[in-house]
């Protein structure tokens, strides 16, 4: 048997516990971020008005529903 003191057994129960949620947290971020990347797939913004509207169908050709023109389906560049 090994001996260990008080103190000893908490630090390690202390870090096991932080480790563990932030395991927990990283993988909510990355799963939270691959969704939003999901979602924003389908989204086209209008070229003439700056609608942003949603094209589920993805078609390549879509017409805004604010001004009617029509637009591509690209993805967006992040700012």
């Amino acid at each position: 048997m090994i001996p260990v003191s008080l103190t000893t057994l908490l630090i390690i129960g202390l870090a096991v516990g932080v480790l563990l949620l932030g395991l927990l947290w990283l993988l909510a971020v990355t799963s939270q971020r691959r969704h939003e990347k999901k979602l924003q797939q389908y989204l086209v913004q209008c070229r003439i008005c700056g609608n942003i509207y949603d094209n589920p169908d993805s078609k390549t050709m879509s017409a805004c529903p604010s001004c009617g023109s029509l637009n591509e389906a690209t993805r967006s560049r992040p700012i």
